[in-house]
């Protein structure tokens, strides 16, 4: 089954693994190692593409785990990465 995330994450072009080694920037050198990214940090890098649309937006609902993603009439609440994620699918339609 695939993560709706990282999904979303790669149609922004928004890493989902990192790497470490020689071949990590150098082309046709070996890469060491591989391993995917936290996915706080990856939602964190979708909404920061998101950004640059003025009406997309995620906030905290007051003293509780939830968040708002919303844009124009469209709201979503969830926790922070399925709100980033629902909000990323609405915006890259």
């Amino acid at each position: 089954m695939t993560d709706p995330l990282l999904t979303a994450a790669q149609r922004l072009g928004v890493p989902t693994d990192m790497s470490a080694g020689p071949g990590a920037t150098v082309s046709g050198m070996a890469i060491w190692a591989r391993w995917p990214r936290h996915r706080l940090e990856v939602a964190q890098d979708v909404l920061n593409q998101l950004s640059s649309d003025g009406e997309a937006r995620v906030t905290p609902l007051g003293a509780t785990p939830l968040w708002r993603a919303q844009r124009g009439d469209w709201t979503y609440i969830g926790r922070f990465e399925d709100a980033v994620t629902e909000l990323a699918n609405h915006v890259v339609r």
